[in-house]
């Protein structure tokens, strides 16, 4: 039994651990910084301000790690449905979280938590081909971008 001056880290959300908002914020600067200069990671991007993509990743990460719900964007499969990816798209795209959450100290066993909840994601992102795709709306093309 735990004192009122004790609490149980099994009680914390992965987001209070984390430290908040500003530890999100701090890993997707770091994140982004890696997506936005891979040459064909970028691709996926053109046209995207970067603060809004930052921001907005911060609102769904926080939301799914028990923290605030902000989050007002599409589910992943949907926000997704129109862009190709590909099992080694998302295999890199996870090395570079993984490489920037290492960056920004994240404890091991958080950085793990963290980690097991971006690749959750994978099964209803990955698709075996173009023709999984489809726009989000009716004039969206697909995005097929091809390794440079």
């Amino acid at each position: 039994m735990l004192g009122d001056d004790e609490h149980d880290e099994r009680d914390e959300s992965l987001f209070d651990l984390l430290g908040g908002r500003a530890t999100l914020d701090r890993v997707h600067v770091a994140f982004y910084d890696k997506l936005y200069a891979d040459p064909w990671l970028s691709q996926f991007f053109v046209g995207i301000e970067r603060a809004f993509i930052e921001d907005q990743q911060g609102d769904f990460m926080a939301q799914c790690m028990g923290g605030p719900q902000r989050y007002m964007g599409r589910a992943p499969p949907y926000a997704h449905q129109h862009m190709f990816i590909t099992e080694e798209l998302f295999d890199r795209r996870h090395s570079m979280l993984e490489a920037s959450l290492r960056e920004c100290g994240v404890p091991d066993a958080l950085r793990a938590r963290w980690l097991k909840i971006d690749r959750a994601f994978k099964r209803r992102l990955v698709k075996a081909s173009p023709a999984d795709c489809q726009g989000r709306y009716r004039t969206e093309p697909v995005m097929v971008i091809r390794k440079p």
